[in-house]
């Protein structure tokens, strides 16, 4: 399986690129499974349901399926460090895109940069950067591209993971 991160700073484009490379991939016949990395406790359920109250009643793990959809949620700390239990989660995906996971030091990661968000190049100082997505107008010492070469970018990606 392919996998990647698409890092970068809030509002930098992140989610539209992975949206774009899934569609793309997707289209080209590949399961693409994507994993987003959320910096705050979230949820999926909400009060009141069922489902919400055996999770909060203390339940390790809780699966929530109908005949379309299928929601899995595990209540364990550091479960966005291991790597391998998402790889193991989506085993039957072509291509496992990663949206944040920056300070991850095994996965291979393109970053996302808007000029008008003036923050600094993040492939400076994080490992395994590949290339640059970005509409800033300057040399850089790695592959760069535009926002809109989806098919450029997702090339890149294959052949580099």
């Amino acid at each position: 399986m392919k996998t990647i991160a698409v890092i970068g700073w809030k509002n930098s484009g992140k989610t539209t690129l992975v949206s774009n490379l899934t569609n793309y991939y997707s289209k080209k016949g590949m399961k693409v499974g994507v994993v987003k990395h959320a910096h705050h406790t979230f949820d999926i359920d909400h009060e009141g349901t069922d489902s919400y109250k055996i999770r909060k009643s203390g339940a390790y793990k809780t699966t929530i399926a109908s005949d379309l959809r299928l929601a899995h949620m595990v209540e364990q700390k550091g479960l966005d460090k291991d790597i391998n239990y998402f790889k193991s989660l989506n085993q039957d995906c072509d291509i496992l895109i990663f949206e944040g996971f920056k300070k991850n030091k095994d996965l291979k990661k393109i970053e996302v940069q808007l000029k008008k968000n003036n923050k600094e190049d993040l492939f400076l100082n994080t490992t395994k950067v590949l290339a640059v997505i970005t509409d800033i107008d300057k040399n850089y010492t790695i592959p760069f591209y535009r926002h809109d070469d989806i098919e450029e970018i997702a090339k890149f990606i294959l052949l580099n993971t």
